[in-house]
Parts: C-alpha cells; sequence; structure tokens
C-alpha cells in the first residue's frame, strides 16, 4: 500500500514538473520566435515547386468565399421554438493536399502532434482526453527497424507478448496489459487490415500510431489496450529513386528500391512504388527464410476540393513457420538449466511453409465547402497461407535421455479474406455559441476465415537435443476439414470536440455496432461504445486531460480438435484516464498518464496444457498504471526519445484462477531510451550517432504463481551514419552486450532473444 501511494505521488509530482517546465519553455517559445534562416531557405526551397499549384488553390478558395454569404446568419424564431445559430467564419482554410508534405511531422524529428487515430479527423492530439502516440520515419531509419516488435518498443506500454505469426489472427501484442485475444489490433489508413499486416513488413510504413485504452467509438470494437495503426508512405512532389543494400548478421542480405514518379507535368497526380527482396537468416541453427514485399500508390488532385488516393500491396514469403521458433522450458527457464542450447532449432528446416497477402485500398476526399470535408474508402485484403512442418512437442523433455520424446508434423492451408468501406464526415462550425470538430461516419466490413484441409501427425517419434534427426513419416497421420467463418460487422459513431473556451475543450462520442456470424447459425450481436472527457490548456501547448471510454467486442466461437465448439458471451470493458499533454511545435511532444483499465469477459484456454482444448471466460481483469512518452527535440539535430511504463494488470473477479494474479506475459515495468545527434555544419557535417537502452521487467508465466516468471533484461543499441545530398551509410548494433534473455514465453516454452547482430546499409538516391 505504501508502495502504491509512493508511486501515485512521484506520478503527480512528475506531472506538476513537466507542467511548470514546459510552460516556461512554451513561454519562451512565444516571446523568441526565430527561424533559423539555413531552415527557412531550406522550407523554401522544398516548397518552391508547390507555390503555384497552391497559389491557384487558395485563389479558386477565396473566389468561393466571396460568392457565399460567410457573416453570422441570425435565424428568425417562431413560436418560441428555440433555433441553432451557426456561424461559419470567413477565413481561408488549408486546402487539401496530395504527396508528401516538406514539413511532414516525424520526418525531419521525432515530433508528431498530430494523429488520425484518435478523432478520424485533423485535430491535434492534445485536445483529445485520451493518449495517442506515434513514432515517424525518422526514428525508424535511425534504428533501421525492419519488424514490428523493434518499432512498437518505442511506445510506452506496448509488448509484444508472442510470436507474430503468419497462421493466427491474434495479433500477439499487450497495450496497456491487455493483448487483443482472437483478433489484431491492426489498421491500416485506418481500416481493418489483419491479413497484409501479418507480414511485418516496414518498408512502406510513414508513421505508427497508438491509440491506449479502448478505441470503440471510432472504430466499433477492438482491444481494451488500444489499437496499431499503420499509416502508409505519400508520393514525394518530385521525381526520386533510392536504392538501397542491407548487409546483416549470419550471412543475410536485402535490396530494396523506392521510387516517386510525378505522372503529369503540373503534378496533379503523384505515385510511389517500394519493393523490398530480402534473404535472411538467425542465430538459430538453419534458419532461412525469404520475403518479397512491394507497394504501389497513385495519389491525385485533379481539382482543388478533391483527392483520390489507391494504393496495393503484395507480400509472398517462403521459409519456417515463425511460430514454432521456440525452446522447450524445461532446460532453459527451469530445472536443468543450460540443457537446451541457446541457439537450438527444434523444427525440421528442410520443412517450409508460404505466405502470400494482397491488399489494395482506394480513398476520396473532397472539402465540400469551409465547414464539411467528406473522406470515403474502401478496402479488400487477402491472405493465404500454407504450412508444412516438422517439430517438436516442447513439453516432452526427457532430462535423462537428453532426448525430446513427441514429435509432431502437420501440413494445413487457410485463406482469409476482409472487405471494408467507410464513410467519414467531418465540419467544424460554430453553433450554440461554441466552436464544434464533428466527426461521424459509416462502417461495413465483411470478413471470412477458412481452413478447407489439414493433415497431421502427432507421435513420430523422438529426437536427441543436440542432433535431432527427423523422422518424416508424415502422410501417416489424421485428417481435418473445417468449414469457413464469416462475420459481417457493421456500424455508425458520432464523436464532436466542444471548444467551451479558448482553453477549455469537451469531447464526447458514441458509436453503434452490430455483428452477426457465420450467417444464420447465429443471431446478430449488437453493442454500443462511447467516450467523454474534457482538456484544459493551462498554458501554451501544456494540456490538463481526463476522459472514460468503454469498448464492446464481439468474440467468435472456438472448435477445439475434438470437434466441441465454445460460444462466448461478447467482451465489455472501460477505461478511465488522466494526466498531461506538452506539444510545444516542431519541438516537443510529452504525454504522462495514468490509467485503469477493466475487462470483462477475456477468453482463456482451461487448462493450457491439455489436447484438445477447452475455453473459458474471466470474470474480470484490471489494469492499473501509467506511462510516458517524450519525443523532444534537444537542439538542431539533437533528437531524444523516452518510453516508460508501469503496468500492473491482474485477474480482479473470477471462478477458477486466483484473484490477484498476475497477467501473463505483461512486464511490470518497461523502458525505451534513444537519442541520436547528426552534425550540422563543418567538416563533419552529415556524420550522426547515437544510441539507445531497452529495458524489460519480469514477466509471469501464467496466472498461477507456482509456475514462475521470466527474469527481466536490459539490452544497448548503437548507430553511425554518414550522409551526402546522395548517398547515406549506416551501421547499426543491436544488443551491444551480447546479452542473453528469453524474449516472452510460457510454462512449456520459451523465445531466445537475439543477440549481438549488426545491420550494415547502403543507400543511392537519385533526383
Amino acid at each position: 500500500m505504501k508502495k502504491t501511494k509512493r508511486m501515485k505521488g512521484g506520478v503527480l509530482t512528475l506531472a506538476v514538473v513537466l507542467s511548470c517546465c514546459m510552460s516556461g519553455i512554451a513561454v519562451a517559445e512565444e516571446a523568441v520566435k526565430t527561424v533559423p534562416a539555413e531552415e527557412t531557405q531550406t522550407a523554401a526551397a522544398e516548397q518552391q515547386s508547390d507555390q503555384a499549384q497552391e497559389q491557384e488553390t487558395d485563389q479558386q478558395a477565396a473566389n468561393k468565399v466571396d460568392d457565399k454569404a460567410v457573416a453570422a446568419t441570425t435565424v428568425p424564431q417562431t413560436a418560441n421554438v428555440p433555433v441553432a445559430e451557426v456561424e461559419v467564419k470567413a477565413k481561408k482554410e488549408k486546402g487539401l493536399t496530395i504527396g508528401q508534405q516538406p514539413d511532414a511531422e516525424g520526418v525531419n524529428n521525432y515530433v508528431i502532434t498530430h494523429s488520425s487515430a484518435g478523432s478520424k479527423s485533423d485535430i491535434a492530439s492534445k485536445d483529445l482526453p485520451q493518449t495517442i502516440t506515434s513514432i515517424g520515419q525518422k526514428v525508424m531509419q535511425e534504428q533501421h527497424i525492419t519488424t514490428f516488435d523493434q518499432a512498437l518498443a518505442n511506445i510506452a506500454g506496448v509488448f509484444p507478448t508472442e510470436t507474430l505469426d503468419y497462421w493466427h489472427n491474434e495479433g500477439r501484442y499487450s497495450i496497456r496489459g491487455f493483448g487483443s485475444g482472437f483478433d489484431a489490433p491492426f489498421y491500416v489508413n485506418g481500416m481493418s487490415d489483419i491479413d497484409s499486416t501479418l507480414s511485418r513488413w516496414t518498408g512502406n510504413i510513414d508513421r505508427i500510431e497508438v491509440l491506449k485504452g479502448p478505441a470503440s467509438v471510432l472504430y466499433g470494437n477492438g482491444s481494451p489496450g488500444g489499437l496499431i495503426n499503420f499509416v502508409t508512405k505519400k508520393p514525394l512532389p518530385y521525381l526520386s529513386y533510392t536504392i538501397g543494400t542491407d548487409y546483416l548478421s549470419w550471412g543475410g542480405r536485402s535490396q530494396d528500391i523506392d521510387m516517386s514518379i510525378p505522372l503529369t507535368e503540373d503534378k496533379k497526380w503523384l505515385s510511389r512504388t517500394i519493393i523490398q527482396n530480402a534473404d535472411y537468416r538467425s542465430f538459430q541453427q538453419g534458419v532461412k527464410f525469404k520475403r518479397f514485399d512491394g507497394s504501389f500508390v497513385v495519389e491525385g488532385q485533379p481539382k482543388p476540393d478533391i483527392t483520390y488516393t489507391f494504393e496495393a500491396g503484395y507480400h509472398h514469403h517462403h521459409g519456417l513457420d515463425p511460430a514454432n521458433l521456440t525452446l522447450p522450458a524445461i532446460g532453459t527457464i527451469y530445472k536443468p538449466y543450460g540443457l537446451i542450447p541457446y541457439d537450438a532449432l527444434y523444427v525440421n528446416p528442410d520443412v517450409k511453409g508460404t505466405y502470400i497477402a494482397r491488399n489494395f485500398q482506394a480513398r476520396v476526399d473532397y472539402k465540400v465547402n469551409d465547414i464539411w470535408t467528406l473522406h470515403t474508402a474502401l478496402g479488400y485484403s487477402k491472405r493465404t497461407t500454407y504450412v508444412n512442418s516438422e517439430f517438436v512437442y516442447n513439453a516432452y523433455v526427457n532430462t535423462s535421455t537428453h532426448t525430446i520424446d513427441k514429435v509432431g508434423w502437420t501440413e494445413k492451408f487457410g485463406s482469409t479474406d476482409t472487405r471494408a468501406w467507410e464513410t467519414t464526415a467531418n465540419g467544424k462550425f460554430k453553433a450554440w455559441g461554441v466552436n464544434h470538430d464533428l466527426t461521424l461516419g459509416y462502417t461495413w466490413s465483411y470478413s471470412t476465415w477458412a481452413n478447407p484441409w489439414c493433415n497431421y501427425n502427432r507421435n513420430l517419434g523422438s529426437v536427441d537435443i543436440y542432433n535431432p534427426v527427423w523422422p518424416g513419416l508424415w502422410k501417416q497421420g489424421g485428417w481435418t476439414s473445417d468449414d469457413p467463418d464469416k462475420e459481417y460487422r457493421y456500424g455508425s459513431y458520432i464523436s464532436d470536440v466542444v471548444e467551451l473556451s479558448p482553453k477549455l475543450k469537451f469531447s464526447a462520442g458514441i458509436s453503434f455496432t452490430k455483428d452477426k456470424l457465420n450467417d444464420e447459425d447465429y443471431e446478430s450481436i449488437s453493442g454500443r461504445s462511447w467516450r467523454s472527457g474534457f482538456s484544459y490548456e493551462t498554458s501554451p501547448g501544456v494540456v490538463w486531460f481526463v476522459g472514460r471510454s468503454t469498448y464492446y467486442e464481439p468474440l467468435s466461437n472456438q472448435t477445439n480438435t475434438a470437434g466441441k465448439t465454445f460460444h462466448f458471451k461478447p467482451e465489455t470493458g472501460d477505461q478511465v484516464e488522466g494526466g498531461v499533454k506538452v506539444d510545444l511545435s516542431n519541438r516537443a511532444s510529452v504525454t504522462l498518464s495514468t490509467y485503469r483499465i477493466n475487462r470483462n469477459n477475456r477468453v482463456y484456454t482451461l487448462p493450457p496444457a491439455t489436447d484438445p482444448k477447452s475455453y473459458a471466460q474471466i470474470g474480470r481483469q484490471t489494469s492499473k498504471g501509467f506511462d510516458l512518452d517524450v519525443s523532444y527535440v534537444l537542439s538542431p539535430g539533437w533528437n531524444f526519445l523516452l518510453a516508460y511504463s508501469h503496468c500492473n494488470a491482474k485477474i480482479t473477479k473470477d471462478s477458477y484462477y486466483t484473484v490477484g494474479s498476475r497477467i501473463p506475459d505483461i512486464p511490470s515495468d518497461t523502458l525505451r531510451l534513444w537519442s541520436t545527434y547528426e552534425v550540422q555544419d563543418g567538416h563533419w557535417k552529415g556524420w550522426g550517432f547515437g544510441g539507445g537502452i531497452t529495458h524489460v521487467g519480469n514477466r509471469a508465466l501464467s496466472y498461477s504463481k507456482s509456475d514462475g516468471s521470466l527474469d527481466g533484461y536490459t539490452t544497448l543499441d548503437g548507430v553511425i551514419y554518414y550522409k551526402t545530398k546522395n548517398y547515406r551509410y549506416s551501421l547499426n548494433a543491436y544488443n551491444l552486450t551480447n546479452r542473453k534473455y528469453w524474449a516472452y514465453g510460457g510454462t512449456n516454452y520459451v523465445q531466445a532473444g537475439t543477440p549481438l547482430n549488426f545491420i550494415l546499409r547502403v543507400e543511392r538516391t537519385f533526383q
């Protein structure tokens, strides 16, 4: 109790200190608004090619304003019926744009102050009563991020709990102590897309946005912990080719090309193509896998008030199933320690699988007038997965004979596809004497999951721990076939940010969602979610906020290997959150928040080690804690990032597990610190260097305290690079101390962390 009180007191003290310090910085920046001459000249040069088009747009907008009645309009009232007085401000709003803008956030430094994930409109993140954290291209380039795990480590409270594999729909990421259950919380440009994101490709990602806490008010469903939105790269507004080659540890290699090509002379139609072909290796003996990933996007603006975006992606991976690259818990985290080699591979390396995914999005944005903007989008994604794997069952380690006494084999084919449509309207106007930023929309989606056939054999003998020789008696197994699962989901939402005063804002929203699973077999399920809260700006850029949000998530049925089908109640829950945000233009973005999330009806396997599986639902889980996200420009060229999370996630109500048990795989504390400096002038101009620290606290292995926990770990990374106008060379080193650690695990398995490794990159740009 005393420790909890001290923790809460420390959080409050830190919040007050941040508010005071950042207030001083904000006042100083207001007093001294000096832009360095070099930055001004650079920005002017970058924007010069777009000035003619922007002037034409402004002129047309001005003509439209002159033709409309934009003064305040007094509406007569009849029979004492109250009628809202609506005022349209007579000012020029910034028009729609296409392509990556020269001043785009997250490109030149770490600071990102706006996000569409939290509002589906152009509202500053500080004005919403919920935490939204983003990382952009600058961080991902410096850290040479190639996986989602690496990227999301830069956001407080996000942690991978298992391998993100090709076969399952599970997102395998926890946010604020809660994972995503049977569905991944992955969105691409605001639309649900599990199929293509399972590729884990980061080559076409502009930024990653994480909305912490329930997101159902805008998306209709989702994990109580939050939502992950991947924003893809836009075309550059000029001709550009970049060719790069990566040389990786253990003999891996990758080549990529990034081409931006204006399709018309007036640059009203732009395109961008990104392709990567990789041949990866691993520290685990014999692991090889090939990957081909590509994306193509076209953006057009035939008129100043309308834009079109068409985007397609393709992914083809061939290699070992990532889900089977774990080690037995006995001999690693359980006695006898050290029995299992750290780099062992207990999967037949000659038996591989294939993952293919395709996705397409079409988006239209239309600025109706100075008040309303419409956005509509269509999305389609499809994933086919073929898995052929011979592997061991980790629970059957024989410490006397040094063998693993149960080998299995499976061959299966799966197919999923998702169709989605969304239309959103955003209006900025004044009514009832206050300013409104109103968003309303409608969503529809149809998804199928099919497993047409599966062949398996679970009793192929044993293999030696130190020299596994695989039996290969594959075709002597059983056979199963499943009917496809289908889900129809549609809903509507409305959200409004009301400016009660220049400093005080009130946010409120509600959504209604209806789901129907497997056509006529199940009844439709309906639910609603809402969010409300206040934000108050005590000084320029310093905002205190408090809010509450709820969520609702229907759960699909699960069928075990014995053919028994389990049906579940919808998940429900809520979050209460409060804290302080600091957004100082292009200088700093800081969020310190404390939260409490309740989750009801969580599905779990009971008991974990049986086959066929049985499922049940936990009464209630609660996660309490705080997190701190900091992106700060210390000086020109010197960027700083800090992400710290303290999370206490436990069972608070259940008839099977002990109340107070920790939720498995959730670290009590995580820390990510990263900073780089790039020389701005002189003989060493273009040289940059930096590094970071990653710390993960201990994690429970199961809901039972007797099963123990995984130890925490700390790793160090570093980078050095040199760039000119057309060339860039970089060397990234990960886990510099070559620390052996366990990334995640359970009572039967554990995943070894990657030891010391390097990536050397060489790239050339033609413009």
